[in-house]
């Protein structure tokens, strides 16, 4: 309540431009008298004092400058280290992994959408048709596709076992069996979607 009457009564100053306001004395006047200190608390309790102190307002000179200025650029005056950018973070086997997930989901709902809209736009059959041609091409070509489609399909469904085997055994999640587990992920993941690339 009394934040609100003091800002009220800073803003009716500031309206009034009168330089008689002294915008301290008028925020300290709505606040009520200090009591003094009860003897159930120490002397120099916060509980047991109330202190004022000046409202600062933010100059139109310095409001400009202020907007002017990027973060970067404020940064660079206080000449203070800022926190490294994540490009420079060396991320975890487990984040990466996690990371991995999450992109062959959205891989695979992409790779599901761009099929659907293929078929919708070219036509009763234009995905088979589309399927075929890649088929054919050389065998680079085809190796290629085979491994984009099944190392998302592989990744993702392992990563999915993975999660419900921490969920029935969380004692399984520790720092070291979870970095085991991200590389064995990894590795199950490549060799099943070679042995797919060869069916």
């Amino acid at each position: 309540m009394f934040r609100t009457t003091s800002s009220a009564v800073a803003k009716f100053a500031r309206r009034q431009l009168s330089p008689n306001v002294n915008l301290a004395s008028a925020a300290s006047a709505t606040l009520p008298p200090s009591s003094p200190p009860s003897s159930d608390l120490g002397r120099n309790s916060g509980l047991a004092r109330q202190s004022s102190r000046s409202m600062t307002i933010l100059s139109k000179e310095s409001k400009e400058v202020f907007k002017k200025e990027n973060y970067s650029a404020r940064m660079a005056a206080t000449a203070r280290p800022v926190s490294p950018h994540v490009t420079i973070y060396a991320f975890p086997a487990c984040a990466l992994s996690s990371i991995t997930t999450r992109v062959t989901g959205c891989a695979l709902s992409f790779g599901s959408a761009g099929l659907g809209m293929v078929e919708i736009l070219g036509g009763n059959g234009a995905a088979l048709d589309l399927m075929s041609t890649v088929g054919s091409a050389n065998v680079a070509i085809v190796a290629g596709a085979k491994f984009a489609v099944a190392f998302p399909i592989v990744y993702h469904y392992l990563g999915g076992l993975r999660h419900i085997i921490w969920d029935n055994n969380p004692e399984m999640l520790s720092n070291v069996d979870v970095e085991k587990a991200s590389y064995v992920l990894v590795g199950t993941s490549l060799l099943l979607s070679g042995v797919a690339v060869f069916v």
